[in-house]
């Protein structure tokens, strides 16, 4: 390799470590019924460093228990978590629903695509309105922050919709012991569902049931007991997660 090659692979390469994301979380999540095992979740928040950017990457997949379904979404904010983008893409019972949507000043535009039907999204979203994936975050960014007997009423758009939903957070007076962490226990009552969530100060979904299904998921150390048994290639989560994830950013292994 000449020179000046070398020097311009070289300059490419820091310039590839320079521009990444912070990954503020990465974990897999178990996900059980009635204390089964049905399939299990990634999930990744990060911050792009250089647009500063937030953004939630999401792949859940339920294949025991008569389960068979795929979904992942990419949904991007800016610094101050207002919608910017939204990517989704579901697969269950051989039916197949695709989301390409971007929000503008609050004016969302796109097209939804469920089984070859196309329909074409715009609307204006009213004014706070954030992803609901961010919820703990901006619950962070808050004023009155997430504590324990704090409660926050809000509007955020579903990453499945996508649709405005107003919901309402009430958290638990008394914080809960688990092994040596103490977490916030939450109910979250959103798009006509009860959540039950277990949550750290740094607003890291430790556990969350949904008490009408009794599915419930909960943060693992390793991906393998997520997993177990449950076959998904490396190729599809490194096109979604735009790398394998290794699920290590979290309180769990720390």
């Amino acid at each position: 390799m000449k020179l000046r090659q070398l020097s311009l692979f070289l300059l490419l390469v820091v310039f590839a470590n320079i521009l990444h994301a912070e990954v503020l979380f990465e974990g897999y999540y178990k996900v059980s019924q009635f204390k089964k095992h049905i399939g299990f979740l990634v999930l990744r928040h990060e911050i792009d460093d250089k647009t500063k950017n937030f953004k939630t990457t999401s792949f859940i997949k339920l294949a025991k228990g008569g389960f068979d379904m795929t979904e992942s979404y990419t949904a991007v904010s800016d610094s101050t978590l207002i919608p910017v983008s939204l990517s989704y893409i579901a697969v269950a019972d051989k039916k197949t629903k695709t989301i390409d949507a971007k929000i503008r000043n609050m004016k969302l535009t796109g097209t939804v695509t469920e089984d070859k039907k196309k329909t074409k999204l715009d609307t204006t979203l009213p004014k706070g309105t954030f992803f609901s994936s961010a919820l703990y975050y901006l619950m962070l960014q808050s004023k009155e922050g997430l504590k324990t007997g704090s409660n926050f009423d809000y509007t955020a758009l579903t990453e499945e919709g996508p649709v405005a939903l107003s919901g309402t957070v009430s958290v638990d007076k008394k914080m809960v012991s688990q092994g040596a962490a103490q977490l916030l226990k939450v109910n979250n009552r959103f798009a006509g569902s009860d959540y039950d969530n277990m949550v750290n100060s740094q607003g890291e979904v430790i556990s969350s049931i949904t008490p009408a299904t009794s599915i419930e998921s909960e943060l693992v150390k390793d991906p393998v007991e997520a997993l177990e048994g449950i076959k998904v290639t490396k190729g599809t989560l490194e096109k979604i997660f735009g790398d394998l994830p290794q699920g290590k950013v979290n309180s769990k292994n720390k």
